[in-house]
Formats: C-alpha cells, sequence, structure tokens
C-alpha cells in the first residue's frame, strides 16, 4: 500500500513538475520555439524567404490547427537569425471570427483599426507583456492573418514593410506527406 503511495506521490510530482513546459504560453514562445531562439538550434525548419536582415521559415513536419480546423500555412520570422514573428494565414471567416474571440478574452478588448472608405475594422491589435498580436483582413484582397510578433526583436524592424513580404513574398509550395505529420494547436494559452 506505501508503494503505491509513493508511486502516487511521484507521479503527482513530475506531472507538476512538466505541465509548466507543456504549457508554455505565448509569453514564452510559440510552436515549442521560445522567442528569441537561435535559427542554428532549429533543425526541422526550412527556409522560404529573405528580405533585408529576415528570413522566413516554414516546419514542414507541423500542420498547426485551431480548434479542430487546420492551419497549414504558418510563417517563422528570424531577424539577425533569432526568432521573433510567426504568421498564421486564416481560410476562413469562421476561423477569423473564433479566434478575435478567444484573444478578446485572453487579452480584453483590442484596438480596432478602421478602413477610411468602407469604415470596417480591417485590423484588431492587443499587446499584453513582450507580445503584440495583430489580427488582420487585407483591404483589397480579403486575406486574413494572426500575426504574433515578441517586441524585443520586432520593434528592430520595419513590421509593415514585413508583413507586406510575408504576404507577397513567401512562396510555400504545397506540401508532401514524406513523413509522419505532428498537429499543434496554432493558439495556446
Amino acid at each position: 500500500m506505501n508503494y503505491i503511495k509513493a508511486l502516487l506521490f511521484a507521479l503527482l510530482c513530475t506531472g507538476l513538475l512538466a505541465a509548466p513546459c507543456l504549457a508554455q504560453g505565448l509569453q514564452e514562445g510559440f510552436s515549442g520555439i521560445r522567442w528569441g531562439t537561435p535559427i542554428e538550434d532549429l533543425n526541422r525548419l526550412e527556409k522560404v524567404g529573405s528580405t533585408g536582415r529576415v528570413d522566413y521559415y516554414v516546419n514542414p513536419a507541423v500542420i498547426h490547427k485551431f480548434g479542430e480546423i487546420e492551419v497549414p500555412h504558418v510563417v517563422f520570422g528570424f531577424h539577425d537569425g533569432r526568432f521573433f514573428v510567426a504568421y498564421a494565414h486564416i481560410d476562413t471567416l469562421e476561423v477569423f471570427a473564433q479566434m478575435k474571440s478567444q484573444l478578446q478574452a485572453d487579452y480584453g478588448i483590442p484596438m480596432v483599426k478602421y478602413l477610411s472608405e468602407s469604415g470596417e475594422p480591417s485590423e484588431y491589435r492587443w499587446k499584453k507583456g513582450q507580445l503584440k498580436l495583430k489580427l488582420k483582413v487585407q483591404k483589397y484582397t480579403g486575406k486574413m492573418k494572426l500575426g504574433i510578433y515578441y517586441t524585443p526583436i520586432s520593434k528592430l524592424v520595419n513590421e509593415i514593410r514585413q508583413e507586406k513580404y510575408a504576404e507577397t513574398g513567401i512562396k510555400v509550395l504545397p506540401r508532401g506527406k514524406p513523413f509522419t505529420m505532428t498537429h499543434i494547436q496554432l493558439l495556446e494559452f
């Protein structure tokens, strides 16, 4: 009987020690990569573009999910070789609305940027700790994306120029299935 109690206590302690690692949270990093991590420390990412001192990568082994919906196009940005931004391209209005709702619940009321011609919201912004999150709709194309910025590094770059490059300069080919894919939740708080 004491053996079972000791085993249960050991399992409980192990779970308590491991929980913070598993529930890393956006303030620490994204998709298992800590903010500021050097690209040299990561071996699964494939380079898909570069502009100035910023390089962009994808992880072909991971398909991100939001709830049960796949978000297949996620790009990681590195300034001078250090991880500072993640862009997730959103395919449906339902996912956009659900993300906005979850972000608002977790980060509060966003700052909203409106289109001057139509008066419709085009961008929602949240700031918390060392993160800035932008959920936006492109004015003419209607494309949607979420950008998560680590501000100690992102303040060193022209965010608007980087966003435009990420939207138009990066061409990611459809992924093949050469190995088993891992599914990771896009937003975990």
